[in-house]
């Protein structure tokens, strides 16, 4: 009996931490970086005065034109692009990760390859 009770309390255990684990990764896009961070970063740098004016007052409509991105590396380019020559935003590796997952969550759906 205790053995069973063992065996279930480890069962317990591992399906709390397997909820945990995906919780954690619904927060990360599928390129590693952590979605609900990247929008912020690119609501506060991107929407206000350089998408909007491209886009005719509505900033998203940039990523959901006939000519958008058609690759994750493509994508991620750009963003770099933009955080070097447009924002000057000094971005870190990691923030343009965000910001390409976001984008790609939110947008693009590029599958992205397992390494």
């Amino acid at each position: 009996m205790k053995k069973r009770v063992f065996v279930l309390s480890v069962m317990i255990g591992l399906s709390s931490l397997l909820a945990i684990a995906q919780s954690a990764l619904s927060a990360q896009g599928a390129s590693g970086g952590d979605v609900q961070r990247g929008q912020k970063l690119h609501d506060a740098s991107c929407l206000t005065d350089c998408h909007a004016q491209r886009a005719n007052g509505n900033a998203n409509n940039l990523y959901t034109r006939p000519n958008h991105k058609d690759s994750l590396e493509k994508l991620k380019s750009q963003v770099e692009f933009c955080n070097q020559q447009v924002l000057s935003s000094d971005w870190f590796p990691e923030d343009v990760a965000d910001v390409v997952a976001y984008l790609n969550q939110t947008f693009y759906h590029f599958k992205v390859s397992e390494k």
